[in-house]
This record gives C-alpha cells, sequence and structure tokens, in this order.
C-alpha cells in the first residue's frame, strides 16, 4: 500500500511540473502612471544609474548629468529617442539589453523593470521635457 501511495504521489509531482513546464507567463512590464514627469521621474533615474558615466569628465556622451540630460538626449541621433514610439527609439532598445549593435546600457547593472516602464512611457506620452 506504501508503495502505491509512493508511486501516486510521484505521478502527481510529474503531471504538475509537466503542467507547470508548458505554461508560458509573458512577463508584464508595471503599470506606471500617466504624465510621467522628465524632472521628476526619469532624471533621478539617469542621476542614479547614468550620469556617473555619461558626464565631460568620463568623456562619455551624452551628458546625463542633471540641467544637460534633457538636451543630450534631444540631441542626438534621429534613432535614440523618438518622440512617441518608445518601439522603435534606441534608447529602449539599450536599456533593455536587446541592443543589436551589443551597446546596452547601463553596462553594470541592468535599470529594473519599473523604471524601464516609466522611460517608455515617458517617451510614448511624447518625451517632453516637464
Amino acid at each position: 500500500m506504501k508503495k502505491v501511495i509512493k508511486l501516486f504521489v510521484l505521478g502527481g509531482a510529474l503531471v504538475l511540473l509537466a503542467a507547470c513546464e508548458n505554461d508560458k507567463f509573458e512577463e508584464e512590464l508595471p503599470v506606471v502612471k500617466d504624465n510621467v514627469s522628465f524632472a521628476l521621474d526619469i532624471q533621478p533615474i539617469l542621476n542614479v544609474q547614468c550620469a556617473g558615466c555619461h558626464n565631460p569628465a568620463a568623456n562619455v556622451e551624452p551628458d546625463l548629468r542633471e540641467d544637460f540630460a534633457y538636451s543630450s538626449l534631444m540631441e542626438g541621433d534621429e534613432e535614440g529617442i523618438i518622440p512617441g514610439d518608445s518601439e522603435g527609439s534606441e534608447l529602449v532598445e539599450m536599456l533593455e539589453w536587446n541592443s543589436e549593435d551589443g551597446n546596452n546600457m547601463p553596462k553594470a547593472t541592468p535599470l529594473s523593470p519599473l523604471n524601464i516602464a516609466l522611460i517608455r512611457k515617458w517617451i510614448d506620452e511624447g518625451a517632453l521635457n516637464n
């Protein structure tokens, strides 16, 4: 009887494992607020994650320090940030570590899904200097 119970438990565990393996859950991006502010929401991310390398002292462009970041980001090539189109913006590819040329940012530690979602939302809302 103990063998039957063990076989039943083992069989049930295998069925559960097989069922779990077949379920494919897409990773959902965090839901972020509307009206994302560059000054209040995006610049703090750049200050912590990016400006340490992206500054004149390090000779790395664009300059992402406060008071310089917005103009530096918007002066870049047309594909860097396309206002209203986060899917077509190269910046998003780089931040999601999907850059075709391997230029993924930041080099040390990827941004959190929440920070990427905020940057995406800001771009989709027109990449305003607000």
